[in-house]
């Protein structure tokens, strides 16, 4: 076996985009945990190994998983063994646990590719309890010293190392990949034209009081909302079901009817919680989505999402807690139709910069060098 992955969830779209990366590489499998919460996302590349291990888990609370993360790298170490995979991507750290076990004392060691997409709160956030603050000091030295067995550090926003990584992990080591979408996925999107004015939320749906923000905006600009993504509880969907201004779709299969939601909406939503530092440094695909389909984006202020939203001129920043401000927004968005457009057409100046193949190559060349070795 040339590449395993493994990692905490069903693949995500970022993911399934890597897995088809190292399969035009080499063999690759998927070995993944089903931790018995909500299926957000659906498996999508059937033509590897997909190997579930189900161990039932508390996704909100990392001290809690513990104990399930223990039984899922007993399962897991088995699962690797009998692969013998020449390579681990791996992504987050309790993965990277996993990967650096198999590894410990082999002679044969493969090769391991880190990815952070979201920095660890636990890690990156100020702790008040002497438990937090004992485990977040205990994660960040296991952290540093894991990586100093890893082979690659794919980060998919440059302020993860910059603000993090940079003080463990040599730049010769890392790798930036953007968290773009596959254009093929686009290719029959088509721009809306008439109807009533839209926001999409398009994704998992989390950071639930800015959910909230949203619907209590777009309630009084009298605008329509598009929520397509399941979130870990049904909260945000039974708020909408006695709003009707609201079309709350659930889960959804990316690479089938992404064009499709993006075709529905005539602005795209991105505000979370940017009172975290994940949050604050993280680039999420709804920048890239929204580029390409020439949609204005709103993010939070405060971010280094909203720092490039505004250098490119895509979209408008507003306080993460602010209603009011985004209830002024929208009301703009809605009314001004050469603000609208001027957004439009900066999207459309940007659209070459939308190139996730670019960054496939050096990922692919990466891959296969370390298999190679």
């Amino acid at each position: 076996m040339d590449t395993v992955f493994i990692i905490s969830h069903v693949p995500n779209p970022r993911m399934n985009k890597r897995l088809q990366v190292a399969k035009e590489v080499g063999k690759t499998a998927l070995l993944f945990w089903d931790r018995g919460t909500v299926k957000i996302w659906e498996i999508f590349h059937s033509d590897i190994e997909n190997i579930k291990i189900n161990v039932t888990a508390d996704y909100t609370n990392p001290l809690k998983r513990i104990i399930p993360t223990l039984k899922f790298g007993f399962k897991a170490l088995k699962e690797i063994q009998r692969l013998k995979p020449k390579s681990l991507y791996v992504a987050n750290i309790d993965m990277l646990i996993i990967a650096s076990l198999y590894s410990f004392g082999r002679k044969d060691k493969p090769k391991i590719l880190y990815e952070i997409a979201d920095l660890n709160k636990l890690i990156i956030d100020e702790q008040n309890s002497i438990i937090k603050k004992f485990a977040k000091k205990l994660l960040v030295s296991l952290e540093k010293k894991l990586c100093n067995k890893i082979n690659t550090l794919i980060v998919t926003s440059e302020l993860f190392y910059e603000n993090y990584y940079s003080n463990f992990v040599p730049r010769s080591k890392l790798l930036f990949m953007p968290n773009m979408p596959n254009l093929n996925a686009f290719r029959n999107y088509s721009r809306k034209k008439t109807g009533k004015f839209t926001v999409g939320f398009i994704g998992a749906i989390r950071y639930k009081d800015q959910m909230k923000m949203l619907i209590d905006a777009a309630e009084k600009c009298n605008v329509e909302i598009l929520f397509a993504g399941a979130g870990l509880d049904n909260e945000i969907e039974n708020i909408c079901k006695n709003k009707n201004f609201v079309k709350y779709i659930g889960k959804y299969r990316y690479e089938t009817e992404i064009s499709s939601l993006y075709g529905q909406v005539d602005c795209v939503y991105s505000v979370y919680d940017a009172n975290l530092n994940n949050v604050k440094f993280a680039l999420p695909n709804k920048l890239y989505e929204s580029i390409y389909c020439g949609l204005p984006i709103i993010v939070a202020k405060g971010t280094y999402l909203a720092k490039m939203v505004e250098e490119k001129g895509v979209g408008v920043a507003v306080g993460h807690n602010d209603v009011k401000e985004l209830e002024e927004i929208l009301l703009r968005l809605v009314n001004d139709k050469f603000y609208y457009n001027s957004i439009v057409r900066n999207c459309d100046m940007h659209l070459d910069e939308i190139n996730i193949e670019n960054y496939n190559k050096k990922l692919s060349e990466r891959i296969k060098k370390l298999i190679d070795e």
